[in-house]
């Protein structure tokens, strides 16, 4: 297998993917995103995902407890919270 000439057909390939990409125009797809979402609708999205991990999160920590505390009962036959 010749090394070099895989190279340099990469790059190539590299090079023939950059002009190609550099022609495509995003104006009409940025316009029509701007358009359709709001930052106010984009807040809400976010502060509702932080709402569901938080929920998420507190109901892992009180499982963690709720576990520890049977184990904890059943190894040493105490009940602690």
């Amino acid at each position: 297998m010749n090394f070099a000439a895989l190279k340099l057909a990469g790059m190539r390939m590299l090079e023939d993917a950059s002009t190609a990409t550099s022609n495509i125009d995003f104006t009409a797809y940025k316009a029509a995103l701007t358009n359709a979402i709001t930052p106010a609708q984009i807040l809400a999205i976010l502060a509702s995902v932080v709402g569901v991990g938080m929920s998420f999160f507190l109901m892992w920590l009180g499982v963690r407890k709720t576990t520890h505390a049977f184990t904890s009962a059943v190894a040493y036959g105490k009940i602690r919270i």
